[in-house]
């Protein structure tokens, strides 16, 4: 029995060691990769805004998720490289993330921005998404807001005060969490004072004033792949199959069939 106890002992303590010798290398090459991203970040010229790229993020994560051994799953990575990303964010510039749910669940939203922007950056929580979009303004440069999703039907609809010519500027840049089901409907929308970027299968939603009822023939003269997803009138929410940029004539297009102020309020991508 002793020498069977000694035995696994042993090869526990074999284990252990091999574990921490993985740890040291898993902390340098955090440290090589934190270096060479202030060397790009040196050597790229400065870039009025955020430092934020989602739809690159999104790109990146997807490739990664895609090359991961097992027993990697995709929760894991993104956590990980997310945390990572957020690091080495913090180094260019301070983030401020503004939670505003209304209604909903704020400490859900808290926990939703909490795993994306990581443990370390200053995220508060202030009420209402009117709130939050307006710290936006404010601050365009250091300031994104996490707010309840705009179509979810059971937190009220704060969406119409996106068609304010104040929040014009303000665009949605993600949908959270990052990692869901195919076909289901983000829980928290990210909001910046600047346009997203295009990542593959992405969303893009429209907003426009419709008195007469007439967007999916609009939609349908312009090629659009889309679909109203919430209404109050005359404003519609739109959903569109693709990145839509917010200067895409395709938009502009949609008041010749009949919608008028049409607004791309921005895009998202899923991993």
């Amino acid at each position: 029995m002793n020498d069977a106890g000694s035995d696994v002992n042993d090869v526990l303590e074999t284990i252990r060691r091999e574990i921490d010798g993985v740890d040291a290398a898993l902390l340098s090459l955090v440290a090589q990769r934190l270096q060479l991203a202030d060397k790009l970040a040196a050597v790229k010229a400065p870039q009025p805004g955020l430092p934020i790229r989602p739809g690159r993020e999104v790109a990146l994560l997807r490739r990664l998720v895609a090359a991961a051994p097992a027993p990697l799953d995709a929760d894991l990575v993104i956590e990980i490289w997310r945390t990572l990303i957020s690091a080495m964010l913090r180094r260019q510039r301070a983030i401020d993330v503004v939670v505003g749910g209304g209604r909903s669940d704020p400490m859900r939203l808290l926990d939703i921005a909490r795993r994306h922007f990581g443990a370390q950056t200053r995220i508060r929580e202030v009420g209402d998404p009117q709130i939050a979009l307006q710290k936006v303004n404010d601050n365009p440069s250091t300031t994104v807001a996490v707010t309840n999703w705009p179509a979810a039907p059971s937190f009220g609809a704060w969406w119409p005060a996106l068609s304010e010519r104040r929040f014009s500027e303000v665009h949605l840049i993600a949908g959270l969490p990052l990692n869901s089901a195919p076909g289901e409907e983000p829980e928290a929308a990210v909001f910046a004072a600047s346009p997203n970027e295009e990542a593959g299968g992405d969303i893009s939603l429209l907003l426009a004033f419709d008195p007469h009822h007439r967007v999916q023939r609009a939609l349908n003269e312009q090629g659009l792949n889309g679909r109203e997803i919430a209404r109050a009138e005359p404003r519609v929410l739109l959903r569109i199959e693709g990145f839509v940029a917010v200067d895409d004539a395709r938009a502009a297009a949609l008041a010749r069939s009949g919608l008028d102020s049409v607004r791309v309020l921005g895009s998202y991508a899923r991993v």
